[in-house]
């Protein structure tokens, strides 16, 4: 999908994307799609969050050392992992329905 592609989750459960194709996905795969979009947010947040504290630790000079500034910088990119290992343990079953079996492609 082009990073060009607007996505959106709607409220009924539709997962939507618009750009080269368009797309509307309903079910399961929906709930997949949607989470992941919900994870790269929520990641994207955090290391923005991350990154405006450290500039602001740094300009407030609350690290004295080198040393200082790679312990925080540490500590975010465990927290960072800590919060994908979350997302990453997430499941959802996913099955072909009806008119997806073999035979109906005459495999």
């Amino acid at each position: 999908m082009s990073s060009s592609a607007c996505r959106k989750h709607r409220p009924d459960g539709v997962y939507e994307t618009r750009g080269y194709s368009d797309l509307s996905i309903h079910g399961h795969l929906a709930a997949i799609l949607a989470a992941q979009e919900a994870w790269r947010e929520a990641s994207r947040e955090l290391r923005e969050q991350h990154s405006a504290g450290f500039v602001r630790k740094r300009a407030a000079g609350e690290f004295k050392t080198v040393q200082e500034k790679v312990k925080y910088l540490n500590r975010c990119q465990a927290l960072l992992a800590e919060k994908e290992a979350e997302w990453v343990r997430l499941q959802v079953s996913l099955v072909a329905g009806a008119g997806f079996e073999p035979a109906a492609f005459r495999l």
